[in-house]
């Protein structure tokens, strides 16, 4: 399973995202959140996102062979450093788009879409204290699994 794992993360998050966000655009588009475009342009977004990242590293995990696990710390070199600037780039891009594009207005309409939730616990400023957050956390557990 270990040997399949980045594919099949790549497709169920990637693609699988990207279908709920398709499938759900009537509901963003009725509630004037996003327009057609914008829907579009987020589901393609999401894809793009996760299944290439996901389908390098498994290209990365195959380059070594099947033994070896799918943590990609323990990874030899060059595969290792080419998986860690991916997912450096991948977190650079996303603190971009968030900060800097209209990220964090698209994840606040996303989430706030049929959302009975206050509208200050979805709206822009928590996304990007989200981002902020998740991104944290992902550092801190690259950092102690490699420690």
């Amino acid at each position: 399973m270990t040997q399949y794992f980045w594919l099949i993360c790549g497709i169920w998050c990637g693609l699988g995202n990207g279908a709920l966000i398709w499938s759900r655009r009537r509901k963003y588009i009725e509630e004037g959140l996003l327009s057609e475009e914008e829907v579009a342009a987020f589901a393609k977004g999401t894809v793009l996102w996760i299944l290439v990242p996901s389908l390098i590293l498994w290209a990365l995990q195959l380059s070594i062979g099947h033994e070896v696990g799918l943590e990609y710390w323990s990874w030899p070199s060059p595969q290792k450093q080419i998986a860690f600037a991916l997912q450096a780039f991948v977190w650079l891009a996303l603190l971009y788009w968030v900060f800097v594009r209209e990220g964090a207005s698209t994840l606040s309409a996303y989430f706030g879409a049929g959302s009975k939730a206050p509208s200050f616990l979805h709206g822009p400023t928590v996304m990007k204290i989200g981002t902020v957050a998740v991104l944290v956390a992902g550092v801190f557990a690259l950092l102690s699994a490699h420690a």
